[in-house]
């Protein structure tokens, strides 16, 4: 919540509900669970109770749980709560792909902190959708995502990740922090970094018609929503 906080521009009210999961599952972030979480009925009812809150549009707020199961996967979420909410929505995979496409990306080196199977599912869905993807550097991370320090996010980016074809960095998952780093990295690249909660409250706010307009977290927030 604090992360999210931290791109959100003038306009753009946040409203978070919690999705019911297993007991604790960040103690072990397997494909087996987060194939689950895609699969949840309560990605629906949550929208549809954000809806009833008097949201203008929603966003499931999870890379993986939205590429794991590939586009078809992540547009039956989607189409779950449009339907559970009435209103136009929107997963962090589909942001990040739309919030790609809007930067001009046609290559992309990408750091996730999860284990190889799930990010070979992150290759093929950036690759889905049109992508060359440079780089896959992956942290094998099971647990404890958001203890990863942005400082080492950062060197792990600029010494690891990005190579010199690629058009721009993506960094994977709503629980790695990256607000503070972004412009940082952008400068030392020459190049667009997007991130999984940048791109998720971007592209919902673009469908919420509300403008973000925070240079200081990236190309893709430099601009208000047109």
């Amino acid at each position: 919540m604090a992360e999210l906080k931290r791109f959100i521009g003038h306009g753009l009210v946040l409203d978070i509900e919690p999705i019911r999961t297993d007991p604790e599952p960040e103690q072990n972030i397997t494909l087996a669970l987060v194939e689950g979480l895609a699969r949840d009925p309560e990605n629906g009812h949550a929208a549809g109770r954000l809806a009833e809150r008097g949201a203008h549009a929603v966003a499931f707020g999870c890379t993986s749980a939205s590429y794991v199961l590939g586009p078809e996967g992540d547009a039956a979420i989607i189409a779950e709560m449009q339907a559970a909410s009435g209103l136009p929505a929107t997963t962090t995979s589909s942001a990040v792909v739309e919030a790609l496409r809007v930067l001009g990306v046609q290559s992309v080196a990408v750091l996730s902190p999860h284990i190889d199977d799930l990010n070979a599912r992150l290759r093929v869905h950036l690759e889905s959708a049109g992508f060359t993807v440079t780089s896959m550097v992956g942290l094998n991370l099971r647990c404890d995502i958001e203890d990863v320090e942005p400082a080492e996010t950062r060197e792990v980016v600029e010494s690891e990740v990005d190579r010199p074809d690629a058009d721009a960095v993506f960094i994977s998952c709503t629980g790695m922090r990256t607000a503070e780093i972004i412009g940082a990295m952008e400068a030392s690249l020459g190049k667009p970094v997007v991130t999984a909660n940048q791109a998720t409250l971007w592209h919902v706010g673009r469908l919420a018609g509300v403008g973000m307009g925070r240079p200081e977290r990236g190309r893709l927030l430099a601009e208000s929503v047109r």
